[in-house]
C-alpha cells in the first residue's frame, strides 16, 4: 500500500512538472513574440516617421515650387503684355515718323524748287542788268541835233552842258544786291539739302533701330510664351504631385494612428511585462526543482 501511494504521488509530480514545462515554454514563447512585436513596432514607427518627414519636406518643396511657378507665369504674362504694347507703340511711332518725314520731304522739295526758280529769275535779271549797264558805259556825252547860238533875247537850242562823265554807281549797287540775294538763295538751297540729308539719315536710322527692336521684342515674346507654356505644364504636374503627396501624408498619418494604438501600450509596458513574465518563469522553474527534489 505504501509503495502504491508513493508511486501515485510520483506520477502526480511528474504530471505537474510536465504542465510546468508547458507553462514555461508558453511564457518563453510569449516573451519571444513580444520582443518581435516590439521590434516590429519600433521599425514600423521609425519607417512611418521617416516617410512622414520626407512627405512633409516634399509638400513644403512643392508648395514653394507652385508659388514660384505661379509668380513666374504672372510675371511672364505681364512682360508679354508690356512687350506687345511696346511693339505696338513702336509701330505707331514709325507711322508718325514716316508721315512727318513725308511732310518734311515735301517742304524740302518746295523749298529747293522755289529757290532754284528764284535763282533762275535772279540770274536773268542779273544778266539783263549787266547788259544794260555795259551799254550805258559805252555811251558818250553830247547831242546829235543842229545847234543855234543864243542871243540876249533867244536862249538858242545848243546842246546842254554836260558834267564830267562818271560810272553809274547805282547800277553797280543793284547788281550787287541781286548777287547778294542770289547767294542767299543758294545758301538757303544748300541748307535745305543738308537738312534733308540729315533728316533722311536720322529717319533711316530710326526706322532701322525700330525694326531691330521689333524683331528682338517679337523673339522675346516667342521665348516668353514658350517659357509660360512650360511653366503652366510644370505647374499642372506640381499640383498633381502635391495632391498625391497630400494623399500619401493622410495615409501615413492614419497608419501612425493605428501603430500608436497597437504599439504604445506594448512599448510603454514592455520592460515591466518582460520582467514580470521572467519572474513567473523563474517561479515555475523553482517549483519544478522543488518537486524534482521530492522524488
Amino acid at each position: 500500500m505504501a509503495l502504491i501511494a508513493i508511486s501515485a504521488q510520483l506520477d502526480a509530480f511528474t504530471k505537474v512538472k510536465v504542465e510546468i514545462d508547458k507553462m514555461v515554454a508558453a511564457l518563453q514563447a510569449q516573451q519571444k513574440d513580444e520582443i518581435a512585436s516590439r521590434d516590429n513596432c519600433i521599425e514600423s514607427l521609425n519607417t512611418n516617421t521617416r516617410e512622414m518627414t520626407a512627405g512633409y519636406d516634399k509638400k513644403e518643396s512643392l508648395e514653394t515650387k507652385i508659388a514660384d511657378l505661379e509668380q513666374s507665369i504672372k510675371s511672364l504674362a505681364e512682360n508679354i503684355d508690356a512687350t506687345t504694347a511696346a511693339i505696338a507703340e513702336s509701330q505707331v511711332q514709325m507711322k508718325r515718323r514716316s508721315e512727318t518725314r513725308e511732310g518734311e520731304n515735301g517742304d524740302y522739295q518746295t523749298t529747293v524748287q522755289d529757290q532754284r526758280l528764284t535763282q533762275m529769275i535772279l540770274q536773268k535779271a542779273i544778266d539783263r542788268m549787266a547788259q544794260v549797264y555795259a551799254l550805258m558805259q559805252m555811251r558818250q556825252p553830247g547831242a546829235p541835233h543842229t545847234q543855234t547860238s543864243a542871243t540876249h533875247t533867244d536862249p538858242g537850242n545848243g546842246p546842254a552842258k554836260f558834267k564830267q562823265m562818271k560810272e553809274n554807281a547805282g547800277g553797280k549797287r543793284v547788281l550787287g544786291m541781286l548777287d547778294e540775294v542770289m547767294q542767299d538763295s543758294k545758301t538757303m538751297e544748300n541748307d535745305a539739302i543738308a537738312a534733308e540729308e540729315s533728316a533722311q539719315n536720322a529717319y533711316e536710322n530710326f526706322m532701322k533701330d525700330s525694326n531691330k527692336l521689333i524683331i528682338q521684342s517679337s523673339k522675346m515674346i516667342n521665348d516668353m510664351t514658350e517659357a509660360r507654356a512650360k511653366a503652366k505644364s510644370d505647374l499642372t504636374m506640381a499640383k498633381t504631385d502635391f495632391k498625391q503627396t497630400m494623399g500619401e501624408l493622410e495615409g501615413l498619418n492614419n497608419e501612425a494612428g493605428d501603430l500608436h494604438k497597437s504599439c504604445d501600450y506594448l512599448l510603454k509596458n514592455f520592460d515591466l511585462r518582460q520582467s514580470a513574465r521572467a519572474s513567473e518563469i523563474d517561479a515555475l522553474n523553482e517549483a519544478k526543482n522543488i518537486l524534482s527534489g521530492m522524488k
